[in-house]
């Protein structure tokens, strides 16, 4: 990938307006949001909110099925658990023996 370069000059109030040819590179337009943090060397990176995702996408690896798939069977799974310990209307509680103490 090749790495686009240009200078810049903060005005009076402190912004600073990014080359044309970074803000097309980043596929960046006007209102859209930059991240801006500085690295350890002193450094300034511009990363587009994009950019961003994409990277924690990757960081989480890739998914062959939705979260949220997993999120329905897991509450399914807690569901089915909590149905055959529940207690239905007008039934009284069981109780085991090993739970019942005396005094």
């Amino acid at each position: 990938m090749v790495r686009l370069s240009g200078n810049s000059r903060l005005d009076d109030r402190g912004r600073l307006v990014l080359p044309a040819d970074l803000r097309n590179r980043l596929g960046l337009k006007p209102g859209d949001e930059v991240r801006i943090s500085e690295e350890s060397d002193g450094s300034l990176r511009v990363e587009s909110r994009r950019t961003a995702a994409h990277t924690l996408i990757g960081l989480a690896g890739s998914l062959d099925h939705s979260p949220l798939e997993d999120l329905a069977a897991h509450r399914q799974e807690q569901a089915a658990a909590e149905g055959s310990d529940a207690v239905r209307p007008g039934q009284m509680p069981s109780v085991s023996a090993g739970t019942v103490r005396s005094r």
